[in-house]
């Protein structure tokens, strides 16, 4: 088992910080990943656009406002990922059309072991994100703090 708070290593709350849009919540996330230690700051423009041109291939938003953005690097060594919330909603292309509230990024190493992290990280979410009950909990809980004890009481 493992507790979801234990598989992310950043939460923002994309509107206090006036993001509106995938590419801006994609910069955010990963500069936060970068101010924190969890990648490398010089390679945050490069993994900011292999999430844009990851997305170019396809929606990474799979309905009921919920994004699952996910790219590879060559310059990371493991996989990181940050859950960033937005009650307004962003402009993102989803599979419904509709805006997007959680945005769980995932960066991966460029090889097997990266790919199977991703896989497990991706897994473990999923079921959780597409429970109503568990995103309207996400959403009413305004405070970092308080959100990742939540997240701490939760085992996949």
């Amino acid at each position: 088992m493992i507790r979801l708070a234990d598989s992310i290593q950043s939460i923002l709350f994309l509107d206090e910080l006036g993001i509106e849009d995938r590419d801006s919540a994609f910069r955010a996330m990963v500069e936060d990943l970068a101010r924190g230690g969890h990648v490398p700051a010089a390679l945050a423009p490069d993994l900011s656009r292999a999430l844009v041109d990851r997305a170019e291939l396809g929606p990474t938003a799979i309905g009921d406002g919920v994004a699952i953005p996910h790219a590879w690097h060559r310059g990371l060594d493991r996989t990181v990922a940050a859950l960033g919330l937005s009650q307004q909603g962003l402009a993102y292309e989803s599979l419904d059309g509709g805006p997007v509230h959680f945005v769980l990024l995932i960066l991966s190493p460029a090889d097997p072991s990266g790919d199977a992290a991703k896989k497990d990280l991706f897994d473990a979410w999923l079921g959780r994100l597409q429970d109503p009950a568990f995103r309207t909990v996400l959403l009413c809980v305004d405070f970092p703090e308080g959100l990742r004890e939540f997240l701490e009481s939760v085992e996949v």
